[in-house]
């Protein structure tokens, strides 16, 4: 069954500083974990056709269609505050663009496919692990609205991948609107060359943004939106307790994806300085600081399009300042935006931003779960027996709050709001552990849970009790790591 697939080829049609072309590493055994039909059907990919023997070696990097162009990309980048320039795709290669039924362009790439110029000594490759946790993790935020890179397939490959134990290989397809980053953009201003940052920034503008083209600033245009994305992101992210865990510029998607899922976790128990990345001893990159990561993420973009902008310096860079430190209060909006909804309240009103401080308060101080407390309040709402807390502190609280929503809404609607913003099913660290665990013993138990889960979020699937609850002090996990 011969393979179609209709790439269009744009990014490795710019000048060849922006990538090295390589192909993948030839696999033993390549074997199919998951392929994403879903996917498949928005992408104009043929499911039959990639399920095949033949499907599963080009996924696997073991047959290069004839009209890929496969190519790692290069890029510099701050890695936990500190500059590394260069970097680039050390296990990863591009192979090419397709155009979606939405008409969007999108990345194919493969994760975990060998050695390129940018591997920095290492292998190249990646293990069953990894794969597994950015394969389910990616798709969980796609299914609860949250931008971010999707997982088209997870493969086994037959072959050994030696870290601290020797573990079974596996590759990743991976699907982005862009793997352009922060830190491409540092990579080209770091060495002065604006000739090939203009290229960048024209080529994103053309592919992602050409409502901009015209405009008189259209880079300053370009930063605005990229801040704008960024903020709505990461309070996202803060809405359902995910923990990126390595927030680098290298790791901050221009199209404003979430991408790079190393050491991500999501929050059981609340506690707002929770860190799970087993490298970020000084917690740089903790739940509560995400906000202020992406204010210095976006202030190291700034820079790079300092050179871009017309007029004098000085003025170009008071301009960009000023966007940076607008960034605060655009996102405490958003914030509260979001927050609100959890709680019930479609609008923002004065007494909103108290009312969720004090709820997250209580979260913490009663070490409380907090997507199934929040989820909670549904049950609170319609005055059942399952309370979220049974302290003075929470009555206090469930008091004021209720007050509010008489003012403000029906019961029906608070209802409805809860339960459309707050997920029943996260995509829990235990359970991602668990999957990995069964898989590397040959069970898909669940693994095949989690994905029928994955699929409804916002509803509970009768008979899976087990995936909706908070873990076992001897199932929590304490600690991620990024797994290259």
């Amino acid at each position: 069954m011969a393979i179609k697939i209709n790439f269009d080829n744009s990014f490795s049609n710019l000048p060849n500083k922006f990538y090295s072309k390589i192909v993948p590493e030839k696999t033993k055994k390549p074997d199919l974990i998951i392929l994403n039909k879903n996917l498949c059907d928005e992408l104009n990919l043929d499911y039959k056709n990639l399920a095949s023997s033949e499907g599963v070696n080009f996924l696997s990097g073991n047959l290069v269609l004839k009209n890929s162009d496969p190519l790692a990309m290069v890029y510099a980048g701050h890695q936990f505050g500190n500059w590394v320039p260069q970097l680039g795709d050390g296990r990863a290669l591009l192979l090419g663009e397709v155009l979606a039924k939405n008409n969007v362009r999108y990345d194919i790439q493969l994760k975990g496919s060998g050695r390129t110029p940018y591997s920095r000594g290492g292998d190249g490759k990646a293990w069953l692990g990894p794969v597994i946790r950015e394969y389910l993790v990616s798709e969980y935020m796609n299914n609860i609205n949250i931008p971010t890179t999707r997982s088209l397939s997870a493969i086994t490959t037959g072959d050994n991948v030696y870290r601290e134990e020797t573990y079974p290989g596996a590759v990743l397809c991976r699907v982005a609107r862009s793997h352009i980053r922060v830190g491409t953009f540092q990579y080209f201003y770091s060495r002065e060359d604006t000739k090939s940052l203009k290229i960048l920034a024209d080529y994103f503008i053309k592919n992602h943004f050409p409502n901009l083209e015209k405009k008189e600033n259209k880079y300053f245009e370009l930063f605005k939106n990229v801040v704008d994305g960024q903020i709505d992101l990461v309070a996202k992210w803060m809405k359902v307790g995910f923990i990126h865990g390595v927030m680098n510029t290298d790791n901050t998607s221009i199209s404003c994806e979430t991408i790079d899922y190393g050491p991500c976790a999501f929050i059981d128990n609340y506690k707002s300085d929770k860190v799970f990345s087993s490298i970020d001893s000084m917690g740089r990159y903790s739940y509560k600081n995400q906000p202020n990561i992406l204010m210095w993420n976006m202030a190291c973009f700034a820079s790079t399009l300092v050179p871009l902008l017309e007029g004098k310096e000085e003025k170009n860079i008071d301009i960009l300042q000023k966007e940076i430190s607008s960034i605060p209060e655009k996102y405490k909006s958003k914030w509260l935006i979001e927050f609100s909804k959890k709680i019930g309240l479609k609008n923002v009103y004065p007494e909103n931003e108290i009312l969720i401080n004090r709820f997250l308060e209580i979260l913490e101080s009663e070490n409380l779960d907090f997507t199934n407390s929040f989820r909670g309040l549904i049950q609170e709402v319609e005055n059942s027996n399952e309370l979220v807390s049974k302290t003075d502190t929470f009555k206090s609280w469930k008091n004021d709050w209720k007050k509010l929503l008489k003012n403000k809404s029906s019961k029906e609607e608070v209802c409805k709001t809860i339960s459309s913003n707050n997920p029943a099913f996260i995509m829990r660290n235990h359970l991602v552990e668990q999957i990995i665990q069964e898989l590397l013993i040959d069970k898909r138990d669940t693994l095949n849970k989690s994905l029928a889960c994955i699929e409804k979020p916002f509803e509970k699937i009768s008979h899976y009790e087990n995936m909706y609850v908070s873990p076992t002090k001897e199932q929590e996990v304490q600690e991620t790591f990024c797994g290259t």
